[in-house]
């Protein structure tokens, strides 16, 4: 005993003897806040906690310059969904899970892919046409820095479609039913007799279950984990499209107060969050769906030609999207344009080019 412990305070004059030599790095300590309104139900905060904030730091400590100290707050402990923009704009927060598609007033020209509908389902490719189109046009990220924040990495859901309490065999089936939907997605319904009713995932449960909706937009990798079956047992695979939903931000004063070292990786770990995050949510996709067949839902898929009767029953909401963002200065017709060009280019099926 005596030995070991005539070693051990060796070994603590040593390491202080080091620390305290000339050209030793005394390690920095960030404190940095993150958060989502999500619980770590949803793939995009899990990841978030799960991957990113201890890759960042694994790979921090390899450097051994810097490390960072987390405050974390999931499931709207810190903001909730519909506030977690304004609290990174505020400082209240440093890094979120964004959910931007509550956000079209002040993120008018993220919401592309919303009025786009009937496009891109592989989330994949819906994730790099948007990378690409953000490349190509500024004014996409400047709309996060007009708010105090800058976008470290997109978020996209793979392919929405219908869960109802009610069979959906023509969209004239719609007629009447109150469906729940977030954000602009409930111009899809526009033409189809459909009663939209703008809500969001914390809601849609108790209100299928007490009869407020009949039925939900709704995406694929989130049926096993909302089990949102249990009360709308009939999932109709219409292809709606995979979404950019949200995106994780940080507060720009935070950003530009931080050492270059540690803004490099944070923006590694975010490209390699993004290609973890579509991975993982399209396997819960293809999961989902069997997990809720296996629990005693129906699920069924709509004719190709019933969806294009669904598509062309809608009014052109893309271009008008696009004026409405010109008339304010943005550029929504280029936006749009943009878009539908990438998705072309890409070999992406088009039941309805919204370009045109």
């Amino acid at each position: 005993m005596l030995e070991k412990m005539v070693k051990a305070a060796a070994a603590a004059c040593i390491g202080g003897a080091l620390a305290g030599a000339p050209g030793a790095i005394a390690q920095e300590k960030i404190s940095l806040t993150a958060g989502s309104g999500l619980a770590l139900a949803s793939v995009g905060t899990s990841e978030l906690a799960n991957y990113f904030l201890p890759e960042v730091n694994r790979r921090l400590a390899e450097g051994g310059r810097y490390q960072i100290e987390w405050t974390t707050g999931w499931g709207g402990t810190i903001a909730g969904q519909f506030d977690m923009f304004e609290a990174v704009e505020d400082g209240i927060v440093d890094i979120a899970y964004v959910n931007t598609l509550h956000e079209g007033a002040k993120l008018p020209l993220e919401q592309v892919t919303f009025v786009t509908p009937y496009g891109v389902n592989d989330l994949k490719s819906a994730m790099s046409i948007f990378n690409a189109l953000r490349e190509r046009i500024p004014a996409m990220d400047e709309q996060f820095l007009k708010h105090n924040q800058r976008r470290l990495a997109v978020v996209g859901l793979h392919n929405y479609d219908i869960l109802s309490t009610f069979s959906i065999e023509r969209y004239e089936d719609l007629s009447g039913r109150k469906i729940g939907a977030p954000g602009l997605a409930a111009n899809w319904l526009t033409g189809t007799g459909a009663v939209p009713v703008t809500g969001a995932l914390s809601e849609y449960y108790n209100s299928l279950k007490t009869g407020v909706y009949d039925g939900i937009l709704m995406f694929q990798s989130g049926l096993a984990s909302f089990k949102f079956y249990e009360v709308a047992p009939i999932v109709t695979r219409v292809g709606f499209g995979s979404q950019i939903v949200s995106n994780i931000t940080i507060n720009e004063d935070v950003w530009q107060g931080l050492p270059q070292e540690v803004r490099d990786v944070l923006g590694e770990v975010a490209s390699e969050y993004e290609d973890r995050l579509a991975s993982r949510t399209i396997e819960q996709a293809s999961a989902g769906l069997k997990t809720a067949q296996e629990k005693g839902a129906t699920v069924v898929a709509m004719s190709k030609d019933e969806v294009r009767r669904m598509a062309q029953v809608l009014p052109n909401i893309a271009k008008t999207w696009a004026a409405e963002a010109d008339s304010q200065g943005l550029p929504g017709t280029e936006v749009l344009n943009t878009y539908m060009q990438l998705s072309r280019d890409a070999g992406v099926e088009l039941l309805r080019d919204w370009a045109e």
